[in-house]
């Protein structure tokens, strides 16, 4: 008996090593991408991020499923189809995400004094929202074997939350953020 507990216990730790190993080496692929912003401007529109919300909702698989026609292998080739446009815009997230906090720092170096407990605000916003990132991260993939779903209001909420932290010591740099 013993020896079933040991071996359930070693596929146990195999297989949530190999998730986490998956889950952050699709995080380095964010990461190095959010390090070559694809603008110089800090404007964002948070509307762009709304469709996230919805990309992978089960009513429209539940919909194609209940079509005359309809084969398995539609409704597997839709939601890989969507993972991955999903993942552009977590891709996009992650880019708006460090220029944002690149133009913090930058207005932070320039700042007064009294908006030192800024440096604390944006290193705690930068590791929620990474956080919030791998958590998405990992029940999409989670999702790939039919296991959970996602939800990408905590990503999106600590993006927005960094706008909001950042609007409360608006300088001319900062305040280009709150499109």
């Amino acid at each position: 008996m013993t020896i079933w507990i040991a071996g359930a216990w070693a596929v146990s730790a195999g297989s949530a090593g190999l998730l986490a190993t998956a889950v952050v080496l699709r995080l380095r692929t964010y990461w190095r991408t959010a390090g070559e912003p694809a603008q110089t401007s800090v404007e964002f529109s948070m509307d762009r991020y709304r469709p996230m919300a919805t990309l992978l909702a089960e009513d429209d698989f539940e919909f194609l499923a209940s079509q005359a026609g309809y084969k398995r292998q539609i409704g597997v080739q839709l939601r890989k189809s969507r993972r991955q446009v999903f993942r552009m815009y977590l891709r996009e997230l992650a880019s708006d995400f460090q220029t944002l906090h690149a133009a913090a720092r930058q207005a932070l170096v320039n700042s007064p004094a009294e908006h030192a407990e800024l440096v604390g605000i944006l290193m705690h916003q930068q590791l929620v929202f990474w956080r919030m990132m791998a958590a998405v991260e990992l029940h999409l993939t989670l999702g790939q074997l039919g296991l959970g779903k996602v939800d990408v209001s905590g990503l999106v909420d600590a993006f927005e939350g960094m706008r909001q932290d950042l609007a409360r010591f608006a300088t001319p740099q900062m305040a280009a953020g709150q499109a």
